[in-house]
């Protein structure tokens, strides 16, 4: 190609100036072969350059509807394993039984904590702490039917389930992202991105299965153990309980993020 133009315009050179001098007057094969000599000499790359430019467009088209390709059946592979330990069949049940869980997780911390003062009986710390606990009972028994209905009875949360989500999840981010850019295809936002890097640490430190312990009883078995008087049981048997729904708390707030990136990774290819 980069032979040709250098010849085509030695041969419009040739033509022009044989034209001045009358040259081609009576040569009229000669004349012709120049000339077609001329027209292919810049035919040549200018062909190619177009069969080049259609050529990239196609290659690329192609890439990009591979990239795309894989992108859904690796952000699907994804939806998955995020559904694998609920009963929900796609993520907008799965949306909807997770709103019905916080309903039931904010009655229960919504609830009045004992206030245990300094010097406070045994007896009117006890009264308090049955008192506390006559509200949370019926609520977290609610709490553990709505649990009961979200989650799968075959497969329990368990680390490897978040262990296997995580993975999935960083083949996106690690990989899938890049092709994603490199292709101009659209991905997660930066904020969003950011969050979904986050949160499995709130979805380890998390517990939403953990059941309350509201026996009175098994609070002062414990600190009979230690030989701490009844007021201290009561209080680290509340305090525990207290605990367990701020966990709770952690990993629905994770999991709502996840939901979130979940939902937007889906409209992506």
């Amino acid at each position: 190609m980069y032979v040709c133009v250098p010849l085509g315009l030695l041969g419009i050179v040739a033509g022009v100036y044989g034209d001045h001098h009358g040259w081609w007057e009576h040569q009229s094969f000669l004349t012709n072969l120049i000339s077609s000599l001329t027209s292919v000499m810049f035919g040549i790359p200018t062909a190619l350059l177009v069969l080049g430019y259609l050529s990239n467009a196609q290659a690329e088209a192609l890439q990009k509807q591979q990239i795309r390709r894989r992108a859904r059946r690796d952000i699907e592979a994804f939806q998955q394993v995020l559904l694998r330990p609920f009963s929900a069949a796609d993520l907008r049940s799965l949306r909807a039984q997770k709103t019905d869980l916080d309903r039931a997780l904010t009655a229960l911390r919504r609830v009045r904590p004992v206030s245990f003062a300094p010097g406070q009986g045994s007896y009117d710390t006890g009264q308090a702490v049955d008192t506390w606990l006559d509200q949370v009972r019926p609520l977290e028994a609610a709490y553990q039917q709505v649990l009961t209905g979200m989650t799968s009875l075959a497969v329990g949360l368990q680390a490897l389930w978040l262990d296997d989500l995580q993975a999935h999840w960083e083949e996106l981010d690690q990989g899938l992202r890049f092709q994603m850019a490199e292709a101009d295809q659209a991905w997660l936002t930066p904020t969003r991105t950011a969050e979904m890097r986050r949160l499995w640490v709130g979805l380890r430190d998390g517990n939403i299965t953990r059941p309350l312990d509201l026996d009175p009883d098994s609070w002062r078995a414990r600190e009979r153990a230690v030989r701490e008087p009844p007021t201290a049981a009561f209080q680290r048997g509340h305090d525990r309980a207290q605990r367990v729904l701020a966990a709770r708390k952690t990993w629905l707030d994770a999991f709502g993020v996840l939901l979130d990136g979940a939902d937007e990774l889906v409209t992506l290819p």
